[in-house]
């Protein structure tokens, strides 16, 4: 493949860095700040940008309700593109032609090292690759619509994550195996049931009385119902909460009018305290808020978990229990819970007995 005659962006490893940490908190996910970097530099204006919605099981949940088709969990048995995503994406990391755009970062020694690349799936010249990635669509979205771009970027040496998608629905997969996938709906769409278990849920987080509510997004993962992404505008901010279907259990809360909203913060000064104050709040304290906080939102019962602050963040709670998925919490320099969601991958992962 010939490169690109246009440089491609580079950016700094603590502009990457930061990219990353701005990704850990659960409004946004880490391939969608990557496509808009990569659309906001490339993209033709009139191209409509494919725009994620803003991303928890109760201990007496027993087990996940089985509800994608039976085309759609024989494609995740069967399926796994490992062997035709390594030497695509080693390809198109080593050679990318004029339809890639790519993004570069500089490691410590100011070297420069590949990060992402985007490519339009009509320009995808491995024809081997291209067939299994679209087997693979057309058995979880049979709704007729194409793929338009795949993505890839790569977390650690010769391991990359795919992600293929269009103006409506995306798939990703690690590891060439099928994890996550986001269909946009209309509401009308939403069971009524759910509807009233996320309003439920809602109120609980607090009185906000100017409130609009939408959903229109629902996500998929192998051996899991599928999760309703509600988003709850208010005046103070939005707040997010997920439901599974047919269960109806809350899966995730997130109230940013609750937090400290750092990303907002442009007084480094301001910013740093409420860090240094985040980070000075005893485990014991905001453990208890935890587990109460858990039980009023979700119905999720946390008092038998174990607990650690997570290490590579400053205002995150993990609790683990055997045999069940992690929980995270994070919380406030004021010492109050503005987000908990159960670790849904991890049952991906795991599958379900």
């Amino acid at each position: 493949m010939r490169r690109s005659p246009n440089p491609s962006k580079i950016a700094s490893i603590h502009q990457v860095e930061q990219m990353i940490r701005d990704t850990e908190t659960p409004e946004y996910s880490m391939s969608q700040r990557i496509v808009e970097k990569l659309e906001s530099k490339s993209m033709p204006p009139q191209k409509p940008i494919f725009t994620r919605r803003v991303g928890v099981i109760a201990a007496g949940l027993v087990a996940f309700c089985v509800s994608l088709t039976p085309v759609m969990a024989q494609a995740i048995e069967r399926l796994s593109l490992l062997e035709y995503i390594n030497p695509f994406a080693k390809a198109m990391k080593s050679s990318p032609n004029e339809k890639v755009d790519t993004i570069y970062s500089r490691d410590l020694d100011g070297n420069k090292k590949f990060h992402t690349g985007m490519i339009p799936f009509e320009d995808i010249e491995d024809q081997e690759f291209k067939s299994q990635l679209q087997k693979v669509w057309d058995e979880i979205f049979p709704q007729g619509e194409g793929i338009n771009d795949v993505i890839m970027y790569e977390y650690k040496p010769n391991t990359f994550h795919i992600e293929a998608r269009n103006e409506n629905n995306s798939i990703e997969f690690d590891q060439g195996k099928w994890y996550y996938a986001q269909q946009t709906i209309e509401e009308e769409q939403v069971p009524d049931a759910t509807k009233d278990a996320a309003d439920q849920a809602f109120h609980k987080v607090g009185d906000f009385k100017e409130s609009e509510r939408s959903v229109s997004q629902m996500i998929l993962r192998p051996d899991q119902n599928p999760v309703y992404k509600f988003v709850y505008h208010t005046h103070k901010g939005s707040i997010l909460i997920d439901v599974q279907k047919n269960t109806n259990q809350i899966t995730r809360v997130v109230a940013f009018p609750l937090s400290d909203q750092l990303n907002q913060l442009d007084d480094k000064n301001k910013y740093h305290d409420l860090v240094e104050k985040t980070k000075t709040i005893e485990l014991d304290k905001i453990h208890e808020e935890a587990v109460k906080q858990a039980k009023v939102w979700m119905n999720l019962d946390l008092a038998d978990y174990n607990v650690s602050k997570l290490e590579s963040r400053f205002d995150t709670l993990t609790f683990t229990k055997e045999g069940s998925p992690d929980v995270t919490a994070l919380f406030t320099s004021r010492g109050t819970i503005y987000s908990i969601k159960i670790e849904l991958k991890q049952l991906s992962e795991k599958g379900t007995d």
